[in-house]
């Protein structure tokens, strides 16, 4: 990675008149009004992603966007305002910024790089991630169409270095593609957008799992509970685990979901039966008992109640 550290830490022209004067030259004609808004055609150029270095030696002034921005601290440290409230990143870290989110950018010093990261695609957000989460997590799929009043309203994510320990080597790579182009460049950068994505919403500290932490609500140990062990889990099992009376388990999820544990269990082995049919080659039959059904004509069944569509049409459409 020597080659890239060297080639980010040459200093810009805009970073050596900045370096000189201590005060922020505009890097887009945009950025000279009083509240700029930057749009999506000052970066896109048929291209799904644009990356670029922030600019060092000057403070960036207040700006929001109209696209989900990342922020990845390569080196150093970068201390934010964001939404009129401080924040210090450190290196590894990312900061996720959503549409309408306003930051300003504090001076970085000569090991600060920051890298911008900007996704062409207006339907990328916040909550696409979350809904990602939701396709394979019970957790997700329930609190995020269900109790949405469980959500703590943010536009904003910080994921620290340690919650994201695979993602910095993608970063890396997906920058050095981006900025030494090579044969296959753009479709190598194609294809690590979607892994990095799905890499993000895996590490995606959601409000739920806070919730889930700090206020120990049961009926999302269940559920939780459930999207772990789901194969073999009964309402038996689930009560002696968490130590909970098996009536007052039964009761709790039936007021929490509407649905009965049973349900629920099986809602979720139909969700991951869902992701093994799109990402694997494995027969159906074999899907349907790594996933904890032992009746197949009943796994069809209720696969195409919840789909719409049988497994094996699920497939072909994959």
């Amino acid at each position: 990675m020597q080659p890239l550290t060297d080639f980010l830490h040459q200093e810009t022209e805009i970073e050596k008149q900045q370096k000189k004067t201590g005060t922020f030259v505009p890097d887009f004609s945009e950025m000279k009004s009083q509240a700029p808004h930057l749009t999506n055609d000052l970066f896109f150029h048929n291209r799904d992603i644009y990356i670029s270095k922030h600019n060092r030696y000057a403070p960036y002034p207040l700006h929001s966007h109209q696209f989900l921005e990342l922020n990845y601290i390569y080196s150093g440290h970068c201390q934010q305002i964001i939404n009129g409230q401080t924040y210090m990143l450190n290196q590894g870290d990312i900061l996720l910024m959503d549409v309408g989110s306003k930051h300003q950018i504090e001076c970085l010093e000569e090991e600060d790089i920051v890298i911008n990261l900007l996704f062409k695609d207006n339907n990328i957000s916040l909550q696409s991630l979350e809904e990602i989460q939701g396709n394979n997590s019970l957790l997700y799929h329930l609190l995020l169409s269900r109790h949405s009043h469980l959500e703590i309203s943010q536009n904003f994510i910080i994921l620290r270095s340690e919650e994201i320990p695979k993602v910095p080597q993608l970063l890396h790579r997906m920058i050095e593609e981006y900025f030494f182009q090579k044969d296959f460049s753009q479709e190598i950068l194609k294809h690590s957008l979607s892994i990095l994505l799905y890499e993000l919403a895996r590490s995606l500290p959601t409000a739920q799992k806070k919730l889930l932490q700090t206020r120990q609500d049961p009926f999302l140990q269940v559920l939780e509970l459930i999207d772990r062990d789901y194969r073999g889990l009964t309402l038996a099992k689930a009560a002696d685990q968490l130590k909970f009376n098996k009536n007052y388990l039964s009761n709790l999820v039936k007021e929490k979901s509407g649905q009965t544990f049973t349900e629920l269990v099986h809602q979720k082995r139909l969700m991951s039966a869902k992701l093994l049919i799109q990402s694997t080659d494995f027969s159906i039959e074999t899907i349907c008992q790594t996933v904890g059904f032992s009746n197949k004509t009943y796994f069809y069944k209720q696969f195409a109640l919840m789909y719409g569509m049988k497994p094996s049409e699920m497939r072909r459409k994959s």
